[in-house]
């Protein structure tokens, strides 16, 4: 099968999961190096991550979720080594309101266990606050 395909299951899995709540699940998806940058917040271990996951779904919920969806994926693949171009589009789960769109730049490596995140940056196209989310 193509890598690309893991690749981006693996992509799609981590927004599905965010958006539900499932820090396992979600977890899964990445690999021991971890560096996350996003307009809300940043970490650099899994600990940091688990945090910062907890903190931004409970945001988001209170807010009435979200739903991600990814668009005009770029995969690169070098090796054991990974790299994805991205935008992002998000919409409010209860209303379907839009609440903001990004560029993400992911960067993976394949385990023994399949392609895992080590990094992604999420830049904004536009100034959100974090209550928007």
């Amino acid at each position: 099968m193509d890598e690309r395909i893991d690749i981006l299951t693996t992509l799609y899995l981590a927004e599905q999961t965010f958006d539900s709540g499932d820090l396992e699940r979600n977890l899964t998806t990445w690999s021991d190096e971890v560096l996350i940058e996003t307009p809300f917040g940043s970490a650099d271990s899994l600990e940091a991550y688990k945090q910062w996951f907890n903190q931004f779904y409970a945001q988001t919920s209170a807010n009435g979720g979200t739903r991600h969806y990814v668009q005009n994926p770029i995969v690169q693949v070098n090796g054991d080594r990974a790299e994805i171009i991205a935008y992002l589009y998000i919409i409010n789960a209860s209303t379907g309101g839009f609440l903001g769109s990004a560029r993400i730049h992911e960067k993976l490596k394949k385990t023994s266990d399949g392609w895992k995140f080590t990094y992604r940056s999420v830049v904004s196209d536009r100034t959100l606050s974090a209550s928007a989310a």
